[in-house]
């Protein structure tokens, strides 16, 4: 605690230089911790955000979903920077970064699929603005404290454990940091299956709809049942999220082994996102049980995140 105490003093030292002018903004960059200047551009996320959600159409909070992506992606360029500029560049960040420009693009194009960069509102959001009877003081309160600060920071502290690779610098890689690689990357290729087997199987249900036509590889029963059941989704009713916890655990742990800490200050990231995502998902499947009668059912079968021994869904047979 005392030296995360002398870190923070010194760091706010620094702070307070750069807003006297005792020090100019490049120098202030240099000097202070890369997570610093994360902060400070997680603030201008902040700022950006609160604002979106009071002009134009009123309570709208989907600018954090937009920007969702690019968050993590700005902190992980600014520690690379942080470290090319001081003349010890991360080598293991070098190697992550191209890989979570993919998992980036590939959230953004899953966005905007949905209609998300178009005017499309996510149901979670209509969902809490009617559970606050579309009050506008609680709205306004819930648009600054959860909406533009938490979750921007939440997924800037997502990025946490990348702090121990960035004090890794230059350091010569050895056979656990390849292993640590191929897993983020495998893990980042999966939430990617995992995705492309929701919007096949929402393609599916939805030429079902307009048409009456079955695709092939999907029963009926399947696409009137209203929710995806297949691949990943038979041990996971939300294998994408729980995939999502995973590569931001493996960084933590990838941190650890390269700073020999196995439990460490970083570890706020993850825990806090962790959370986020446990409790998100209890909130979507609160819409789903509503939505859909057989999802009950399909709760009592299959593990909300975590693929459980013995809990599987068997599609029932055909008449």
């Amino acid at each position: 605690m005392a030296t995360l105490a002398r870190f923070v003093f010194s760091e706010w030292e620094l702070v307070k230089a750069c807003i006297s002018g005792d020090i100019v903004f490049y120098d202030f960059y240099l000097t202070s911790h890369p997570f610093t200047s994360t902060l400070w551009i997680t603030f201008g996320f902040m700022v950006i955000t609160f604002i979106s959600c009071h002009i134009g159409k009123k309570h709208d909070f989907t600018l954090v979903d937009k920007l969702w992506p690019a968050i993590p992606l700005s902190c992980t360029v600014n520690y690379i920077l942080h470290g090319y500029l001081n003349g010890n560049i991360s080598y293991r960040l070098s190697l992550i970064l191209p890989f979570q420009t993919i998992w980036a693009y590939h959230l953004a194009e899953l966005f905007a699929r949905r209609g998300g960069y178009s005017g499309f509102e996510d149901h979670r959001w209509t969902k809490v603005k009617a559970s606050m009877n579309h009050d506008p003081v609680k709205l306004f309160f819930f648009s600054i404290f959860f909406v533009s600060i938490y979750q921007p920071l939440m997924l800037i502290n997502n990025t946490m454990p990348e702090c121990m690779l960035w004090e890794a610098g230059s350091s010569s890689l050895n056979f656990g940091d390849y292993a640590f690689l191929f897993l983020y990357i495998g893990l980042i290729g999966f939430e990617y299956l995992c995705d492309k087997y929701q919007q096949d199987y929402q393609i599916a249900k939805a030429k079902y709809k307009e048409t009456g036509e079955v695709t092939s590889g999907y029963r009926q029963a399947q696409l009137e049942r209203g929710f995806c059941t297949v691949g990943p989704f038979a041990y996971s009713r939300h294998p994408a999220f729980f995939t999502e916890q995973l590569i931001w655990v493996s960084l933590y742990f990838w941190g650890a082994y390269v700073s020999g800490k196995p439990i460490n200050w970083t570890i706020i990231g993850p825990l806090v996102f962790v959370i986020f995502v446990v409790n998100s998902s209890r909130f979507t499947e609160l819409i789903s049980a509503e939505r859909y009668p057989a999802y009950k059912q399909y709760m009592v079968h299959v593990g909300m995140l975590v693929p459980l021994p013995g809990k599987i869904w068997i599609e029932p047979k055909a008449d």
